[in-house]
């Protein structure tokens, strides 16, 4: 098949763009080809962009609205450049994608350089048992966590996943009390990172399609899923955001499946989720892009002290930490609120090891007060 030049838009400093393949698969829902063809071209397009180890927040710059037919357009927002369609088919109530992206990967977001956000995950909940029964779907909370997990290890440009923990935590994300937010600072701190994912899946409820004359009834079955992410400094949430759609059920009603068999996940029902957990890591890319990192300080010793974020987050030397003090307070309508202030004293990486980096002060001199614990916050992230 001659490639398909579906769009264009020059950048200055084309030397630093390169091209990159990616592929994807989406299923046919309620007969919805084209919206199967948008689907299947945006996890494609994501595809590309993880293989440029570019953040997937910029998949954002292609407008969904346009993914269809035969040209879309790119927004004018700086890394994907020009897109061209490679190959198309569809097979078994699917659409299949291949396109071809000129991605320009400066490692820059609002105006400033990337840097990855170092994530605990913990297993979502399952917030009725009983709708499992259908498909033996008991386990499944477990492998979307661990999926949500990859997920996020294959955007390294956006996240460092420190651990999926081996049990669900015992707080209501949706629902947080002060001791709650305590335990999530202790946990992130004990996990050495900077943000907490937590979740749930509300809907697995199984209905019915009633057939007609030449057809059969169809069974289809809901997914829903709401994800939380916290800030693991101040133990607040800064995302939570509910994922939902429906597609075909396409087992007996009286199946019992490995949720962690491709026979599940190759369906059009585990396209589906997969897909809902790759918009949840995307729009989690897309709040934190702007954020400043901060981390802890992990020993202070002579003229120099190291804090708890390294080169597998994007720290370089030369880099310069501002010291912060973190303020939590409620107003007088009962809502929690966290603040920062920052000090003067600013140190500068003088070495970076994968994990940790060691700092020494700008100026020559050491603070007095500085103490293991207290908060630093990557003050060159702006460049």
């Amino acid at each position: 098949m001659r490639p398909l030049l579906l769009a264009a838009l020059l950048l200055p400093h084309l030397a630093q763009a390169a091209w990159y393949t990616g592929t994807g698969t989406a299923p046919v829902i309620n007969s919805n080809k084209e919206l199967a063809r948008q689907q299947a071209t945006r996890a494609a397009i994501r595809d590309a962009v993880l293989k440029a180890g570019a953040s997937v927040s910029i998949v954002n710059d292609v407008d969904n609205g346009s993914l269809t037919g035969n040209a879309f357009q790119v927004r004018a927002k700086g890394h994907i450049t020009q897109l061209q369609r490679l190959e198309e088919y569809s097979r078994d109530d699917k659409v299949s994608v291949t396109v071809r992206a000129d991605i320009w990967n400066d490692g820059a977001v609002c105006d400033g350089r990337l840097t990855s956000k170092s994530v605990v995950v913990a297993p979502l909940t399952l917030s009725h048992p009983e709708q499992a029964i259908w498909g033996g779907l008991e386990d499944l909370p477990q492998a979307v966590s661990a999926r949500l997990f990859e997920e996020m290890t294959k955007a390294q440009a956006d996240f460092l996943p420190k651990s999926l923990l081996s049990a669900p935590l015992a707080v209501n994300p949706a629902r947080l009390e002060p001791h709650d937010r305590q335990e999530l600072q202790s946990l992130a701190e004990q996990k050495q990172a900077q943000y907490l994912v937590l979740g749930s899946i509300n809907n697995l409820t199984l209905g019915k399609i009633e057939g007609g004359l030449l057809s059969s009834d169809q069974l289809i079955r809901q997914y829903g899923m709401t994800l939380y992410l916290i800030d693991g400094i101040s133990g607040l949430p800064i995302l939570s955001k509910r994922y939902e759609s429906r597609t075909l059920w396409p087992f007996a009603v009286n199946a019992h499946l490995d949720v962690q068999s491709d026979q599940l996940w190759q369906s059009a029902y585990g396209l589906e989720i997969s897909r809902l957990v790759r918009a949840g890591i995307e729009d989690m890319s897309e709040a934190l892009k702007c954020v400043h990192p901060k981390t802890r300080v992990i020993r202070v010793e002579g003229g120099s002290l190291d804090v708890a974020m390294g080169g597998r987050q994007g720290v370089r030397i030369g880099d310069v930490f501002r010291l912060s003090h973190q303020y939590n307070f409620t107003d007088d309508g009962g809502i929690d609120y966290s603040s920062l202030n920052d000090e003067n004293s600013e140190f500068e990486v003088v070495k970076v090891y994968p994990d940790h980096s060691q700092l020494s002060p700008l100026n020559g001199d050491m603070p007095m007060n500085i103490q293991i614990r207290d908060l630093v916050q990557l003050d060159s992230f702006w460049e």
